[in-house]
């Protein structure tokens, strides 16, 4: 028994260990650093229960799960992915408002100059 607990222990570390690795990865590109963040911490509490599954030490286990559940209900309820996507997709169809030099050339000619008729 105690050798199947920890195969599905070391099973779970290296699921944990993806999902960290993977919340790094996301952590690296800038519009996606604060959700990459959250999805890491997440995945690092989900680490500590299955570290308490190897080690066969309930109360870890209980505190990691514990703490893994919570992380996860953070996660959802912030809505990391989604707060950004309104940010950029007002900008245009690019995704970004143009400044004065990525103007069209019949924007820059009337410009603020120009009188009103």
């Amino acid at each position: 028994m105690s050798f199947v607990l920890i195969v599905i222990g070391t099973v779970l570390l290296v699921v944990c260990l993806a999902g960290v690795a993977l919340g790094i990865y996301m952590a690296l590109d800038g519009k996606n650093r604060e959700p990459g963040v959250l999805f890491s911490l997440c995945w690092v509490s989900g680490a500590a229960g299955a570290a308490g599954v190897m080690m066969r030490d309930g109360v870890t286990f209980l505190i990691g799960t514990l703490c893994f559940l919570v992380a996860g209900a953070v996660f959802v309820l912030s809505g990391a992915g989604q707060k950004d996507s309104a940010r950029r997709n007002r900008g245009g169809p690019s995704g970004h408002t143009p400044d004065g030099s990525e103007k069209t050339t019949r924007e820059n000619r009337s410009g603020y100059r120009r009188a009103a008729s």
